[in-house]
């Protein structure tokens, strides 16, 4: 990335209080607290639902006789938790239920039944083989097969076919299980209270295989509270695990929240509700240009944690691995800047729609900000976004380098012709935000594009033609950091402009 902004949380200190405060404080941190308030609004609705469902008589009545440690162990249980959603939802709303009734009433009567069981919960007493992730009775692993008896199986199968279309539910070989728990052992050693606050709203995590969702990788969804699904595309490795793992379960916890404080206003809603544009994703045609308030919110949640768990990463790695290996991916530092960068901007334009938000949502926007604010100290000036589309921008590059020198890609002459025309195109856009500017920032910018001109002119091999346009961006990015001394809001759009209109050219060349 190009900045400077790189040296944050740098303190053992500095971590270990960002830490306590993310996985500790109350309302919105303490994981215990925040369990005692969903087994609170889970009862209230078994209350409302007793008269229409036996089931949930008796599971109401089975809690009444359950030890306070064991509670959230069915109340929290995902099949337990969509079953009494859908059958309450459908009582209030008067609405079709989607599922027959002797379904769902046989999750919750399963469920009671097993309200005093020791430490296993209902939907994982139908494995055959119980994988936990940590020594507590959750998460714990789907696996395959099941038990030939399993209302709470089927019934969560069912829940998944139809809520997450193009997935698979799968069970995790045995290199992906080992990664897994490696993962969620290094979580542990990282962020042993952030990893135990996130990872208790977690009952099971799914490792699904995907049929039509080539951009899956991991999600957590709405409507199955309680369960993260992951791509095996995501267990590379035990670091890549460990902060997937951190970001889906934030997640988890986030609808946790949700459901027992007033985070959004009583009459918001996600289809009407204002956009916050994302700039660090690259633009999508026909699709809507930004998250609802909703989303945004959980986002600059994840960011926030996840800035934490990377800048203890970038400190910790070297002694770490020879147990876990080293890092392949991105380094940990830079990872740790976007991931603050990103939390910022979100507040802040979250900021500006406080009319969406309940009193929770306003408490839980002003901790947020009292924590970047805190823990960051080095922050992007505030409303600004330019960082954000330079670093899609430069990620771009690297996502078109390994495209570009993948062993045995084909390439066509067109192909070639578009880079250079991309390029070209660039180098343009670029001289436009420059203008103004003294003459020697834009000279090498100049003499690059006679460069391209003149592969132009012999009309250029792919592989040449792909080495100018990747030099191409590493001298676009030199121009353009610092940013010119203009108006921030004028050369951000002139840079998101240049960036969208060259991921759109080569949209199509990135497909093939």
């Amino acid at each position: 990335m190009n900045t400077t902004r790189t040296h944050l949380l740098n303190s053992d200190e500095a971590r270990r209080e960002a830490e306590e405060i993310l996985a500790g404080d109350r309302p919105f941190g303490d994981c215990d607290y925040i369990r005692q308030r969903t087994r609170i609004h889970y009862r209230h609705r078994l209350l409302l639902l007793k008269e229409h469902s036996k089931g949930a008589h008796l599971l109401f009545t089975a809690q009444e006789d359950t030890s306070d440690g064991r509670h959230h162990q069915v109340l929290g249980d995902p099949a337990v938790r969509v079953a009494i959603d859908t059958w309450l939802g459908a009582v209030l709303g008067g609405r079709e239920l989607p599922w027959p009734e002797e379904e769902l009433d046989a999750v919750l009567e399963t469920a009671a039944a097993r309200s005093a069981r020791a430490d296993v919960p209902p939907l994982a007493e139908g494995a055959a083989d119980l994988v936990r992730l940590h020594e507590a009775a959750w998460p714990w692993v789907w696996t395959e097969p099941r038990a030939e008896v399993d209302p709470l199986g089927e019934f969560f199968r069912r829940v998944f076919a139809e809520s997450l279309p193009g997935l698979t539910l799968a069970s995790p070989d045995a290199p992906a299980r080992e990664t897994l728990l490696r993962g969620a052992a290094l979580l542990h050693e990282l962020c042993p209270r952030l990893a135990r606050s996130a990872l208790s709203h977690v009952h099971v995590i799914v490792v699904a295989g995907k049929e039509s969702s080539p951009g899956f990788a991991s999600l957590t969804h709405p409507r199955i509270p309680g369960a993260m699904f992951l791509s095996t595309a995501v267990l590379g490795d035990a670091w890549q695990a460990a902060e997937y793992l951190l970001h889906e379960a934030m997640h988890v916890k986030f609808t946790d929240l949700e459901h027992t404080h007033s985070l959004l206003g009583e009459h918001y809603d996600a289809e009407t509700s204002p956009l916050i544009r994302p700039h660090w994703n690259r633009a999508r045609p026909q699709a809507d240009d930004g998250w609802p308030i909703d989303r945004a919110l959980t986002v600059s949640h994840v960011y926030t944690s996840l800035a934490l768990f990377h800048s203890t990463v970038a400190a910790r790695h070297a002694e770490l691995a020879d147990r876990y290996g080293p890092i392949t991916g991105a380094d940990p530092a830079r990872q740790a800047r976007r991931s603050f960068d990103r939390a910022q901007y979100l507040i802040q334009r979250l900021g500006g729609r406080t009319e969406q938000l309940g009193t929770g949502g306003r408490l839980f926007l002003r901790w947020l900000h009292g924590i970047n604010q805190a823990f960051d100290p080095s922050p992007a000036p505030e409303g600004t976004y330019v960082h954000l589309v330079l670093d899609l921008y430069e990620r771009e590059a690297d996502t078109i380098r390994r495209a570009l020198t993948r062993p045995g890609a084909p390439h066509a002459d067109e192909d070639a012709a578009s880079l250079r025309s991309a390029a070209r195109h660039e180098i343009g856009s670029c001289l436009a935000v420059l203008a103004g500017e003294p003459a020697g920032r834009s000279r090498e910018l100049r003499d690059q594009d006679g460069v391209l001109a003149e592969l132009e002119s012999r009309q250029a091999s792919f592989h040449d033609s792909a080495e100018a346009f990747l030099r191409t961006r590493e001298v676009v990015l030199r121009a353009l950091s610092p940013m010119p001394g203009r108006r921030e809001e004028a050369s951000a759009e002139l840079v998101r402009a240049m960036v969208e209109e060259s991921g759109r050219r080569l949209g199509a060349l990135l497909e093939r």
